[in-house]
């Protein structure tokens, strides 16, 4: 994975080593600069510049008409004259004032403003084209807001001094591909060559290029033997892609079912729609059926709309969108981690720049978009999404993330609500609502909304998995109803007999209503030879060797899962009871206080207890 990070530094670009702007902000004196380098280090270029001074470059006039376009935020007076004015006076600005741009621009981006921060950082860049690392930030944040052509704008004066980072090649290349200038799309495809960390992408991209030019070879190039391993990930759906745009339906299909490994993530979920509905198109719709089987929700809606003999979108018939949907690809593969990087965004956005009415590249910006605190830019992206394909029970579960991560659990609510009351609600709506309700601890109304999407999955062909059944358990369990728990969560380990969460589950709400304990404990260490590296799982089962009086085997599984996760107060509670009742008293207090730095309410004040007084057996965990 390739990812741009800031070295640590003292200096901001723009200011003189020592200026009174770097004193005024930094309080010290500035004897460092600022470096953006390549993760890898295969550049080491430095891209830093002391202030010049006395000089003006002719402002370019497309960003300073964009500057006002975009711009969310009020730009300051002094700004908008230095852009107008052109003299000598104007070229002479304190370093303190360009610093006081900079800094909003900073905080803009730093609060999650990528429309105002690229706005901010254009006007810093119309000020000095010749700024590099403003044009970086442009490049970034112009890409981040959606702005694909202040992004090109910047690329270009990158890429001009030499300083263009990888994934703007592909930019480059994405809107030369649009354009139809494949002399340029060659170029770039070239340069990727030369730079090496996206040459894996260039079999697929000189194919796709050779094909939109009707000049060249296609298929034979993604035939070719590779070393390369990540060449080797993306190539075979791309031939099965390539062959379907050339009408080879029968080809297509056999290249497609030839994969080893299919995923079930969004974009792979989207090349397969994508090959079934060109299937379709070419009038092989029984073959496209047929590739449409599995539980995942967006493949049901994909096959549904064939049944109907419905049109399915989502087909890749140009270069255009096959290439989009390898970036996409890409995008989703860099970006797997709770908070996706910048350059898997970017990449996202040149997929979505590709293919405007892409589904699944509307869906992956806004989900990256809403992970990074921005809802307001994340959630118009999932309007676009087409009402009538497959995508839209999975914008509707993207929405209510992007609410609940925002913090707004009553508009999650809200709109899980909405959906399970539209014609055709599905047994995801329902499952949704429940999931909101529980987060909401309205746990009650969860477990209604679990009956109601229970209902429809008993009248469907496959019938009701362990995982509802997991989810009504659970929502009877923390309302306090047990007997109706104790039945959904039987059923939910009867039809996963080997799912260590459902064992665990029922196996601890054994233990806490002290019930059946040998059968518990036996649920339980059969979750834990199922998932031996679970902490949660060796938790619960250092609990009931505790509770069944085994204290030394209780002992070493509840410390292996303290080591595992020092922070979770049920285990440390659990470790210093289990030491406490070993006679090991300063371990036992150790671990307690440990457990209440994260404990809360009832489980706060129990802890408090034994710290006072020991363990007792009013104050004992559950």
């Amino acid at each position: 994975m390739v990812e741009e990070v800031e070295a640590p530094a003292r200096c901001i670009v723009g200011m003189r080593e020592g200026s009174e702007a770097s004193r005024l902000y930094l309080g010290r004196r500035c004897n460092d600069v600022t470096r953006r380098l390549p993760a890898q280090g295969c550049h080491g270029v430095c891209w830093w510049r002391p202030a010049v001074r006395g000089c003006r470059v002719g402002v370019p006039h497309w960003m300073f008409a964009r500057l006002f376009a975009t711009s969310k935020y009020v730009v300051a007076p002094a700004l908008i004259a230095a852009v107008a004015l052109s003299s000598p006076a104007a070229a002479n600005r304190p370093d303190a004032e360009a610093m006081a741009h900079y800094v909003r621009a900073r905080l803009a981006d730093n609060a999650g403003e990528p429309i105002a921060a690229a706005s901010g950082y254009a006007a810093l860049l119309v000020a000095d084209p010749g700024d590099l690392t403003m044009a970086l930030r442009t490049y970034r944040g112009a890409l981040a807001a959606g702005d694909s052509a202040l992004a090109l704008d910047a690329a270009r004066i990158l890429d001009a001094r030499g300083a263009l980072p990888p994934d703007g090649r592909l930019l480059l290349f994405a809107d030369a591909l649009s354009a139809g200038d494949w002399t340029a799309a060659r170029s770039a495809i070239a340069a990727m060559e030369k730079e090496e960390i996206f040459a894996f992408l260039t079999p697929m991209l000189r194919a796709w290029t050779n094909f939109a030019a009707r000049d060249g070879a296609t298929i034979d190039l993604l035939r070719t033997r590779t070393t390369s391993a990540l060449t080797s990930a993306y190539k075979g759906e791309q031939e099965a892609l390539l062959l379907l745009a050339q009408r080879k339906g029968d080809e297509g299909a056999t290249s497609y079912k030839a994969l080893t490994t299919i995923g079930a993530g969004a974009t792979e979920v989207a090349v397969r729609i994508a090959v079934a509905s060109r299937l379709s198109a070419l009038g092989e719709r029984r073959a496209a059926l047929d590739l449409l089987g599995g539980n995942d929700a967006t493949i049901e809606a994909a096959h549904a709309l064939l049944a109907k003999r419905k049109k399915l979108p989502g087909g890749a018939a140009t270069a255009s969108k096959g290439v989009s949907l390898l970036f996409a690809r890409l995008a989703e593969d860099i970006g797997r981690q709770d908070r996706p990087t910048p350059i898997a965004l970017s990449i996202a956005r040149i997929a979505l720049q590709l293919d405007p009415t892409s589904d699944v590249a509307l869906l992956l910006v806004a989900e990256m978009i809403g992970a990074k605190g921005n809802p307001d830019i994340a959630l118009p992206l999932l309007d676009r999404i087409n009402p009538k394909g497959p995508w839209t029970g999975a914008a509707r579960d993207a929405r209510v993330r992007i609410l609940v991560d925002a913090g707004e659990p009553q508009r999650a609510l809200e709109t899980a609500t909405a959906a399970t009351l539209a014609r055709g609600a599905t047994i995801g709506d329902f499952t949704r609502l429940g999931e909101r309700y529980a987060e909401l601890k309205r746990h009650t109304e969860a477990a209604a909304a679990y009956d109601r999407a229970l209902a429809m999955a008993e009248k469907s062909e496959d019938g009701a998995g362990w995982a509802l059944w997991l989810l009504k358990g659970s929502a009877h369990y923390e309302a306090g109803d047990w007997p109706q728990a104790k039945a959904a969560l039987t059923r939910a380990a009867e039809l996963g007999p080997d799912q260590a969460v459902v064992l665990n589950y029922l196996g601890y709400a054994k233990l806490e209503y002290r019930e059946d304990l040998e059968e518990a404990e036996r649920l339980i260490q059969r979750a834990s030879q199922l998932a031996p590296q679970d902490p949660a799982i060796a938790d619960s089962l250092g609990w009931a060797y505790f509770i069944r009086g085994n204290v030394p085997k209780a002992l070493e599984a509840l410390e292996r899962a303290a080591a595992a996760v020092p922070d979770e107060p049920t285990i440390s509670e659990h470790l210093g009871d289990a030491y406490w009742t070993a006679g090991r008293r300063i371990d036992a207090r150790y671990a307690w206080t440990a457990a209440l730095v994260n404990a809360d309410g009832h489980v706060a004040e129990r802890i408090r207890a034994k710290l006072d007084i020991g363990l007792k057996p009013e104050n004992a965990a559950p």
